[in-house]
């Protein structure tokens, strides 16, 4: 009886080793018809994942190699797993100027954890004649004019928290600026999008926490890479807070509908095509999609500028030199015209480290050819602004922070290299909203503080990014000293 029972046990197990070893062959193998293009290898980067290694060191490690090989050699598109399937990624401007007028997104699985806070009813996951209806309503929200007195407001909260944070002398003040600018751009985005104040700047609401502990919860490496296995090991705690979110979001719509304002939330809520579902999917992706990456622009700029002490002066001897000493920023005097220094600044930080290193796929119903290569129809394929930001067949020393190429350089070439937004049809529609917003608080604290890192920086010799399942580039934990400025 005991033997009978050894041999079901150990014929059992076999049997559910094939099986996985089928579906994990079949998942992680390319496919047929895409071997013959160049391709990185699935389990390397699979075991990158796990050891959640940040996004930009995946990027270095596997793609860079590809794109700065001699240009006779360079390939320009690279075969990639990511987002549960194989993409091809795009790593020369030029060839993706070819591709960026794509519009049908692909989502190799809608079971991705991020996607049932965002829901699949937004300008994001949309397509056809859908994609244009909130496409439409939503650019149509942002031609609003662009709420520079808020920005304002909110860097003057962002002084009262640094000068109250840990000084270690009278005059200094040690910050954690990637929380900082966090609580930053969640609270510009819930304010203009949603017409709610969390005050996340100054405190903890019970949102914010609930949010930022979903995300944790939404970027667990297993669930990303085997979304399904919700359905066979669903998490309470996950579940828990996914419906407090929900409920709470549905809690500030019917507020809003009773008592609009001047907000995204409101001008959507007047428009006949949009249901409720569609306006709770919306605000939800523009809040992830929103402040995650504005917070990632926010700490690479003070990173960036932190690092090059040079450089920091002379954007603040420009925003000194066109606001004074005390006068608070407007929209003319924050536009890129009247500040092309600090902007410049910015549009090298975004290109340095963009916050999202690659797009969600996008697929053609026709064949096309990239270069030397024959793409099939309906394969996914993603603009990847990380290995297009550092091609040096574009970018000279790609990898050196130079705001002056920005200054020196305007060429149509390297307007089209630079797509920290992406490009085309779909590219964000909030733009005009974000450069506004970091250059506003990048003008007010440059004139209000200097800064530096502490001694024992993990930053000094490079900017270290956290670990994303979600392709963002967002430095981590990092620590910044300010110093008040005297107002001369």
């Amino acid at each position: 009886m005991l033997s009978i029972l050894v041999w079901y046990t150990f014929a059992f197990s076999a049997l559910f080793y094939a099986i996985l070893h089928s579906r994990l062959f079949k998942l992680f193998s390319v496919p047929s018809h895409l071997r013959h293009l160049p391709h990185v290898p699935a389990l390397p980067l699979l075991w990158s994942y796990i050891r959640r290694e940040p996004e930009d060191v995946r990027m270095k490690r596997f793609l860079l190699p590809l794109v700065n090989e001699s240009s006779e050699s360079s390939e320009g598109i690279a075969l990639m797993w990511a987002f549960g399937g194989w993409v091809v990624h795009i790593l020369d401007p030029q060839l993706y100027a070819q591709v960026k007028g794509l519009t049908t997104k692909h989502f190799s699985t809608k079971d991705l954890p991020i996607f049932r806070f965002t829901g699949l009813s937004n300008i994001v996951t949309t397509n056809g004649e859908e994609w244009k209806k909130h496409s439409r309503v939503i650019i149509e929200a942002f031609t609003s004019p662009i709420p520079v007195d808020l920005f304002v407001s909110l860097a003057k909260a962002l002084y009262e928290v640094i000068d109250q944070a840990p000084t270690i002398n009278t005059e200094d003040h040690h910050v954690n600026w990637s929380d900082l600018a966090q609580r930053f751009s969640l609270d510009a985005v819930s304010y203009s999008i949603l017409g709610f104040d969390f005050d996340a700047i100054r405190t903890e609401s019970q949102f914010v926490k609930e949010f930022n502990a979903y995300m944790d919860e939404a970027a667990v490496v297993l669930y990303i890479i085997f979304p399904s296995i919700e359905k066979i090991l669903p998490r309470k705690f996950s579940s828990s807070l996914l419906n407090s979110l929900n409920d709470r979001m549905q809690d500030m719509i019917q507020v809003k509908k009773s008592d609009p304002g001047e907000d995204i939330m409101s001008y959507l809520l007047k428009s006949p095509d949009m249901s409720e579902k569609d306006l709770r999917d919306n605000m939800s992706m523009l809040i992830f999609a929103g402040h995650e990456t504005t917070a990632g622009a926010l700490s690479t700029l003070v990173y960036h500028l932190a690092d090059n002490q040079d450089i920091q002066k002379a954007a603040r001897e420009e925003v000194l030199r066109v606001l004074g000493p005390s006068a608070d920023p407007s929209l003319p005097l924050m536009g890129p015209k009247s500040l092309p220094y600090v902007n410049a600044c910015v549009k090298e930080s975004l290109r340095i480290n963009p916050p999202a290193s690659y797009t969600i796929p996008r697929i053609s119903p026709e064949s096309i050819s990239l270069g030397k290569y024959h793409i099939p129809p309906n394969t996914p394929i993603t603009p990847n602004l990380y290995a297009m930001h550092h091609n040096e067949t574009v970018w000279s020393d790609p990898h050196v922070f130079r705001p002056e190429r920005f200054l020196e350089d305007e060429s149509s070439e390297l307007k089209n290299a630079w797509i920290p937004f992406s490009s085309g049809p779909r590219q964000c529609p909030a733009k005009n909203f974000v450069m506004y917003e970091v250059r506003t608080l990048a003008a007010m604290l440059l004139r209000e503080y200097e800064w530096k890192f502490p001694e024992d920086s993990v930053h000094r010799g490079g900017v270290k990014n956290g670990f994303s399942t979600f392709a963002l580039t967002i430095p981590y934990k990092l620590d910044i000293i300010f110093s008040k400025r005297g107002q001369e």
